[in-house]
Formats: structure tokens, C-alpha cells, sequence
């Protein structure tokens, strides 16, 4: 069976994907992931066979209007800036996906839930298509805005009938985390895919004293109204009885200099490896990075910029499994305040702990394969 993964050039958008892509790998299928260019050394990071679609000079001025808009200015409420953001990507990819998937005929297509034409485009061929979450499906809140968004795309590929959410939803929140929404859903598993990395010796070690881990992603430096705040963070909980691992990426790395010395400063050590021996996370609540501490059961400190982060830290905060701190409430003093409540909480790990065991419950992403190769038959046949 040939399985195409699409998502536009967005590297925390591709990433949840990886594990299931990788499962289709290991059941025997042919898997190629469709992006442009720039995705390519990431997909090869990966481990997967990646495929150039279309140029990152037509996608560029469209994400960089994207990243342009202010994420606290409330829109007219006729329009959905996000949804025609990714409408104007669609418009980008439409025609090369399309190219791809008549080459190559793919029995089933898996994307990425903002890379709208992925479902278009397999409509128009006859191609089962399955959306995939990249955290929590923030999408739904904002569906009614589809159809005017994406009328002039359907218009030139002559389509009658719009869909963005395909064959089935592989959404890998576990329920409490989980947002309503009108289309089928198969959850799986959470396996958290951060990239590769060698362990130093001292990860494998029991820590002496309570540990905290702190990170801010890596979108920040893309985005003009973006507050770094990561320095903030590491100075409030470095005046704790803790030990601290401070894993950011290397162009943050300077930001941090001087750090004290119960402070240790790493570039980009995956999280899985790291959280299940830490007693919190600090965090942007990165929609990666809040489950990858969900499915380690580490309790979180959330201060969230981007609609999707504030959508999930609500959640994991709702579900007692942590804290969240709007950004302009976000001092040294109420962020050590934070972290001490949450360290003092016994509830938050047992909560943090009941959210892993219900993401543990869920189909592993080796049984999505096999549901998935049956619904995709079904539907090509």
C-alpha cells in the first residue's frame, strides 16, 4: 500500500506525525512525506523519504503574513484570519500535490489538519484521505469559515463538495483533552517524536533534589509578536532547592548565559527522554510539548502565547494536571510562586498521572495502521 503524508513547511505540524508514519513503515508499506523543500532536512531527520513539492519562494510571503498577525487582535468575526492563512497555502500546494498524487497514485493520503488541500486534492482523484491532529484539533472552533475560505480553490479544482476533515480524525489527545467536533475520530496513542539526540551520561542518573525542566520551543524566533520569556523562567526557578534543565534551541543559547549553577543549559535534548525523571515542566505549552509531558505524567507550568497553546494549557490546567499563567501575569515572582504550588500539590502528579493512563489506554499507533489499511481499502474499493 503507498501511504502520502503532506503538511505545508511548518516543522512542529509535521512532527506528530512521525510515529505513525513510522508504523505504516514497519507494517510494510511504501510511505513518501510531500512538502516543500525547506521541510526536507527535517523529514530526513526523521528517518522517512521525503518529496519536494511546489518552492518555498511562493509559500514564504503567504506564512510570513501569517506569522505577521497579532495573535491577541480579535478579527471581525466574518473572517477567520488563521483558516484564510492556510486557505492561501492551500491555493500554494494545490496544484503540485496534485501533480504528486497523479505520478505517484497514493491508496491513501494522510495530512496534516491545517494543510487544506491534501483533502481537496484526493477528493478530486478519488483518494481516501485521513486528517491528523498536530495537538489539539483547535480547527473545529473555527470550521464554519472553511467554506468561504477555500470556495475560490474547490471553484478551480471543480469540486462540488468541501471537506477538510477526510476519511477519519487520528487524534492523539486523550479524552479529557479531547474538543467536540462533527466528524469521526480515531484516537491513538501519544508517542512523542522530539527529534533524535545522544544522551549525556548525567540524563540516566536519579536527581538528588526535585527537578525542573524548562523550555520554550522553537517557533519564538519566527514570530514578530512573540514575547521571549524563557531567560524569566530559568531565573525564577533557579532560586528554588531544585535542579534545573534548561533545553532550548541553539539560537537561544546565549540568552542564557551566567545561568546559576544548580542551572544546566542543553541544546535541544529530546523530552521524552528527559521529563519522565522531572518533577515539572515549565513551558509555552507548544501543543508537542504539553502531550509529551502528558504522556510522561510529568505535571506542567503553562504560559501560553498562540491560540493553540492557550487551548491546551486550558485543558491540562482543567484537568488539574498543572498551572497556567497568562503572559502578562508571567514575573519572576509569580512564576517561582507557580512552581512552588505545583511541586507542594501532590494532586497535580496524580492527575498528571491519570492523564498519562488515559493516553496510554488508546490505540497504539501500530493498530491505527491496521484500522486505517481497512477503511482505506473500503473506501478505494
Amino acid at each position: 500500500m503507498r501511504v502520502l503524508f503532506t503538511t505545508w513547511a511548518w516543522p512542529t505540524h509535521y512532527q506528530p506525525m512521525v510515529t505513525l508514519a513510522w508504523a505504516f513503515r514497519a507494517a510494510g508499506h511504501d510511505v513518501r512525506v510531500a512538502s516543500q523543500p525547506s521541510l526536507m532536512p527535517t523529514v530526513r531527520a526523521s528517518g522517512l523519504t521525503g518529496v519536494p513539492i511546489g518552492s518555498d519562494r511562493q509559500l514564504t510571503p503567504v506564512v510570513d503574513a501569517l506569522l505577521a498577525v497579532d495573535p491577541a487582535v480579535r478579527g471581525d468575526g466574518r473572517t477567520s484570519r488563521i483558516v484564510s492563512g492556510y486557505a492561501a497555502i492551500a491555493e500554494v500546494m494545490a496544484d503540485p500535490l496534485r501533480d504528486l498524487m497523479e505520478r505517484w497514485r497514493p491508496d491513501l493520503v494522510v495530512f496534516e489538519e491545517s494543510t487544506y488541500a491534501a483533502p481537496m486534492v484526493a477528493r478530486l482523484l478519488g483518494i481516501p484521505a485521513v486528517r491528523h491532529l498536530w495537538g489539539v484539533d483547535i480547527l473545529s472552533y473555527v470550521r464554519s469559515f472553511e467554506p468561504a475560505a477555500l470556495a475560490p480553490l474547490a471553484e478551480r479544482l471543480g469540486l462540488d463538495v468541501l471537506d477538510t476533515t477526510g476519511l477519519v480524525t487520528v487524534d492523539h489527545c486523550p479524552p479529557a483533552l479531547q474538543v467536540p467536533g462533527a466528524f469521526d475520530r480515531l484516537p491513538m496513542r501519544y508517542v512523542p517524536f522530539n527529534g533524535s539526540g545522544t544522551l549525556p551520561a548525567w540524563s540516566g542518573a536519579a536527581p538528588r533534589m526535585p527537578r525542573i525542566c524548562v523550555t520554550y520551543g522553537t517557533t519564538s524566533s519566527r514570530l514578530s509578536h512573540y514575547a521571549f520569556v524563557l531567560d524569566r523562567i530559568v531565573a525564577a526557578v533557579a532560586d528554588l532547592p531544585v535542579e534545573v534543565v534548561a533545553t532550548v534551541a541553539g539560537s537561544d543559547l546565549h540568552r542564557l548565559t551566567g545561568a546559576a549553577g544548580n542551572v544546566r543549559v542543553v541544546e535541544r535534548m529530546p523530552l521524552h527522554t528527559l521529563l519522565p525523571h522531572c518533577d515539572l515542566l515549565v513551558s509555552q505549552a507548544g501543543p508537542s510539548t504539553a502531550l509529551t509531558a502528558v504522556s510522561c505524567g510529568t505535571p506542567q507550568l503553562m504560559i501560553p502565547q498562540l491560540p493553540d497553546q492557550k487551548l491546551i494549557s486550558a485543558l491540562v490546567a482543567g484537568a488539574g494536571a498543572g498551572e497556567r499563567l497568562e503572559i502578562g501575569d508571567a514575573t519572576v515572582e509569580t512564576i517561582r510562586a507557580a512552581a512552588q504550588r505545583i511541586l507542594a500539590t501532590p494532586g497535580h502528579r496524580e492527575s498528571a498521572r491519570r492523564l498519562q493512563d488515559e493516553s496510554r489506554r488508546l490505540l497504539a499507533p501500530a493498530e491505527v495502521v491496521r484500522t486505517l489499511t481497512r477503511a482505506g481499502a473500503l473506501a478505494s474499493a
